[in-house]
């Protein structure tokens, strides 16, 4: 169970910081793709347009791909400690974008570094991190008169959720399982020829 558990945030935060002239300002947000942080990012352009530099990172697809980009940066200067500050807390499925106003005096790589650090941890220090889990779904069909072992049997799943029920003269319930028990799941009606279960979907690491 506990390999299906990780964190993350379900709403934006935000951080801010100061050096010689310059602002960082950083959004943080819960992102599940390329496409969805690539439209953040224009958001935030409109939102920001005297703004010189947007550095992200992202780590996405459970963890599975990170993309950072230091937008007109020296190269290592943004993308990369921002990535880092991300991965320094564990969070996956996660964009972080800093918005750098220029205030007319050079940083050095040194001085970028610490900025979009910096400017990074506090809006990750002002979110709510939660803990998710990563799960599978099944689908388990069976008559009206097996609902009550049906359904006694899946409120016995530890972290498990009901994502539909039609009970009528033939039955169906689709549950959200975390994705290590799957196995476990698929066999719990073994002994039954009138219940059946099946996977009906990829893991969904949202339960």
């Amino acid at each position: 169970m506990v390999e299906d558990l990780y964190q993350t945030v379900n709403s934006k935060s935000f951080g801010d910081f100061r050096d010689r002239g310059s602002k960082f300002s950083s959004a943080l947000f819960p992102c599940q793709s390329l496409e969805e942080l690539d439209e953040r990012i224009k958001i935030l352009r409109k939102e920001h347009p005297s703004a010189r530099h947007f550095c992200f990172a992202a780590i996405l697809n459970e963890g599975k791909l990170m993309k950072s980009n230091d937008d007109g940066e020296p190269s290592g200067t943004a993308g990369l400690p921002i990535l880092n500050q991300l991965q320094s807390v564990g969070l996956i499925d996660i964009g972080l974008v800093v918005v750098r106003y220029f205030g007319g005096t050079k940083l050095g790589k040194p001085g970028l570094i610490n900025a979009y650090k910096e400017s990074a941890r506090e809006a990750i220090e002002n979110a709510k991190i939660i803990q998710k889990v990563r799960s599978s779904v099944v689908s388990i069909r069976f008559n009206y008169d097996d609902t009550g072992e049906v359904m006694k049997t899946v409120e016995r799943i530890a972290h498990h959720k009901i994502q539909n029920q039609t009970f009528e003269e033939s039955c169906t319930v689709t549950v959200s399982v975390p994705r290590s028990t799957l196995p476990d799941v698929l066999h719990l009606f073994d002994h039954s020829n009138s219940i059946n279960i099946s996977p009906i979907s990829e893991p969904n690491p949202d339960l």
